[in-house]
């Protein structure tokens, strides 16, 4: 079944930058030809007021999906495969880098960005197996389809991608995860697709991924 899409590639007014690699996959989005597809390129401050901005057009236009692709987030594989499973929230794994300094089991320089819910230490951890389409509890916003039907749904139509504060006004839960919390207490659930990763591109220090990868090196020496 042609299904409508919408397809988002969100950056700021500041800083309007998308990268070239993102650009191809839009291209090549737009000759599929399996569905019907639009693809906008909004710029406004701050990023979830971006998204909430795109929410708002997406539930008055005729699309059936949203995919939203961040500025340096490019998938790998063609994300509009994923509409035949016709999932609630699908997200396309991407790398994060994340070096603390920090040393000792568990101290990774990369992680893959979905996650489960641990409630007895009101955590979230790395998924596994990363292999196909998995339930999980949460994705991150970079690479990100989502059906209708979400948006259609009253409560997600207020605010879904808000950051969670402390009450010192620092953050406690990023927009994404906030996103699939409030996702799946409507009722909806949340997909990693595996087989279709996203490259990221990140500006880093040499000398920071030196010392993080002599740490990886060390703990599985050690291990």
């Amino acid at each position: 079944m042609k299904r409508s899409v919408l397809i988002s590639v969100p950056n700021s007014p500041s800083h309007p930058y998308i990268h070239k690699s993102v650009c191809f996959v839009t291209d090549r989005l737009l000759l599929d030809g399996r569905h019907g597809v639009t693809i906008i390129r909004p710029s406004h401050n701050p990023y979830e007021n971006n998204l909430h901005k795109i929410v708002v057009d997406f539930i008055k236009g005729p699309w059936d999906f949203w995919l939203n692709i961040d500025s340096d987030n490019p998938p790998m594989n063609n994300p509009l495969d994923l509409i035949e499973y016709d999932r609630d929230v699908i997200g396309l794994p991407t790398p994060v880098w994340h070096f603390t300094g920090k040393e000792g089991p568990g101290e990774r320089p990369v992680y893959w960005n979905a996650w489960d819910y641990v409630p007895e230490k009101d955590a979230y951890k790395e998924h596994e197996p990363k292999k196909g389409l998995q339930k999980v509890d949460a994705v991150g916003t970079g690479c990100l389809l989502i059906s209708k039907r979400v948006f259609l749904y009253p409560e997600m139509q207020k605010g879904a991608f808000t950051r969670q504060l402390h009450e010192d006004g620092t953050v406690n839960k990023g927009n994404d995860i906030s996103f699939c919390e409030r996702a799946r207490k409507c009722g909806f659930e949340i997909f990693a697709a595996y087989d279709y990763p996203c490259m990221h591109f990140n500006q880093l220090e040499l000398n920071e991924v030196i010392r993080a990868f002599r740490n990886l090196y060390k703990v599985e020496s050690n291990g």
